[in-house]
């Protein structure tokens, strides 16, 4: 017999009886029907079981419906939650793999599972990722609306450009034809001026040559005689004259030459007039995204204070010699797993793989101080010495991409989100785009000499360590503060500053060698490593977010991994 629903009654079926189900308990993990759902409401070792309609147990998603209350592996029941897991555990899975977990029991646990905020903030996300899909569309059509505009616009141009070059051309093709013209007159008159001469001379030579016949017969022989010495002196200046020919070049050839322009041939070689690209701006939307800073996890998490935070030490090595003594001020460690060192004495960088052996090393302008990676190839190194600037160094090529200008020196820098937030002496925190014009904007103002500052950032907040003043302050991202903490106890001559993703703070506190550990809300303080753990003049310090790995450098020459727990 078919049921409507799908669902049978779990207790008649043991009875072999068939009868549709119209409650489900999801602890007993079968369907009830109306009359064995009154004794299961009644029973004492079920009635504060959770039972549900069947209709309603039918909308619950397969996922979740299928998530059940026994262990798969032991056959006991679930009772107690391992948060560094995120798994159920019965008795026996706690001996088998949990036996150092922190554990929670479930039942403390479902509690307020319903009524935490956790699903209205999903909720709220889901509405803000839909209404952010809104935008997202409406913001596309726009920008292909741009693009359609700038198309005509460009089409048109081109053809504006094409007229403007034909019209040009036909006026520089009009005045060489006027050129061409009046060169030729100029070397036709000449040569007809020349052709005139030589036919007055040719008649001069016709009436010598007709004189000289009539002397020779018919003249006496006293006139031949002198008048030999005449017609000789008018020969002779005949002869001159053609000898002047000669000597003024009036005999040469003349050729016209038309000598045509690099730039015309240029236009010939030309295999395009221009170029057409895609180039990606600044977004113009503002996306809605606040779960991270709302969100509450569904499991209690067992607080952690920084006196529970253990440093492990995964390795350690030197970084090579320079011309000079090494002088580390600054480190990161890239997506990629490299680590670079900058080395402010031998103006370098040096990056080492995750292992710590030696892969390149890069010169830089003089004087470098701190290093924050961009991507995957790209850094930005800050500089204390004129001209004052930022580099953006590719670490693959060795080579400079870009420098950005700034107003001092510069010395801590990090990448927040894209952007560069670095501290600048006579100044401040400032921020500046990488791409485009790199537009700075000033994020915490400070006046006067405020040497070898560092900042960081994490979830919307910066961090500042300040070595005139021995204090670590925390920010919000538009520079209202939050907190400042002092110990001059521990925080002595402090430099590089970093942040976990439990937003413990991380300061070198270089003239007590140690690493100082700075609570989230900036309460409370605790030396962390120090010379015992070989720490000698700590200057640069990075966290990787991603693996939980400290980097911390002495400023003479050795780097050290600590794995924070």
């Amino acid at each position: 017999m078919a049921s409507a629903s799908g669902t049978f009654c779990g207790v008649c079926e043991t009875q072999h009886v068939v009868r549709e189900a119209t409650f489900w308990c999801s602890e007993c993990d079968e369907g009830l029907c109306s009359s064995c759902d009154k004794h299961h409401r009644a029973s004492k070792a079920s009635r504060n079981h959770e039972v549900i309609s069947v209709n309603n147990y039918q909308q619950i998603p397969h996922t979740i419906a299928n998530i059940n209350q026994y262990c798969s592996d032991h056959e006991k029941t679930y009772q107690l939650y391992c948060s560094q897991h995120e798994k159920l555990c019965c008795p026996l899975c706690i001996t088998t793999n949990h036996k150092t977990c922190d554990l929670l029991a479930i039942d403390e646990i479902v509690k307020t599972s319903k009524t935490s905020a956790l699903f209205d903030i999903m909720e709220q996300s889901l509405k803000d990722m839909k209404s952010n899909m809104k935008k997202i569309v409406e913001d596309r059509k726009q920008n292909l609306g741009k693009i359609q505009q700038q198309r005509k616009r460009f089409q048109t141009d081109i053809k504006e450009i094409r007229e403007k070059i034909n019209k040009h051309l036909d006026k520089l093709e009009q005045e060489i034809q006027q050129d061409i013209q009046a060169t030729t007159q100029k070397v036709q008159s000449q040569i007809e001026i020349l052709l005139s001469k030589v036919s007055d001379h040719g008649k001069s030579l016709d009436e010598l040559q007709k004189n000289i016949f009539a002397t020779k017969s018919f003249a006496t022989d006293l006139q031949t005689f002198f008048g030999g010495k005449m017609f000789e002196a008018e020969i002779q200046k005949e002869e001159k004259f053609m000898q002047s020919l000669i000597e003024d070049g009036s005999l040469h050839q003349i050729n016209l030459k038309c000598g045509i322009y690099d730039k015309m041939s240029d236009i010939l070689s030309m295999t395009k007039i221009g170029e057409i690209s895609a180039i990606t701006d600044l977004q113009t939307i503002i996306l809605t995204m606040d779960r991270d800073k709302q969100a509450q996890k569904i499991v209690p998490m067992i607080l952690k204070t920084i006196n529970d935070i253990k440093p492990t030490l995964r390795g350690a090595f030197d970084i090579p010699p320079g011309k000079k003594q090494v002088l580390v001020t600054g480190c990161t460690i890239m997506p990629t797993g490299k680590i670079v060192i900058v080395d402010h004495a031998n103006n370098r960088l040096v990056i080492h793989n995750e292992t710590g052996l030696i892969y390149c090393e890069i010169s830089v302008s003089g004087c470098p101080i701190d290093v924050t990676y961009i991507d995957e190839n790209t850094v930005a190194v800050t500089h204390n010495e004129k001209p004052y600037h930022i580099e953006i160094i590719n670490v693959a090529n060795k080579k400079i991409v870009k420098k950005i200008k700034t107003s001092n020196s510069c010395y801590g820098i990090t990448n927040e989100k894209g952007r560069l937030l670095y501290f600048e002496n006579h100044g401040g925190i400032h921020t500046a785009e990488v791409t485009g014009n790199s537009i700075v904007t000033t994020v915490v103002q400070f006046d006067g000499n405020c040497y070898y500052n560092y900042v960081t950032t994490l979830k919307d907040k910066i961090y500042h360590s300040n070595r005139q003043t021995g204090t670590v302050t925390c920010y919000t991202i538009t520079g209202q503060k939050v907190w400042e903490y002092k110990d001059g106890s521990i925080l002595i001559g402090i430099y590089g500053i970093t942040v976990d993703n439990d937003s413990n703070v991380y300061v070198a506190s270089f003239v007590n060698n140690s690493i100082v550990v700075v609570s989230p809300d900036g309460q409370h303080a605790r030396r962390l490593l120090g010379n015992e753990n070989g720490i000698e003049r700590p200057y640069g310090i990075h966290f990787d977010q991603g693996k939980n790995i400290l980097l911390l450098t002495n400023s003479v020459g050795k780097a050290f991994f600590y794995y924070i727990k």
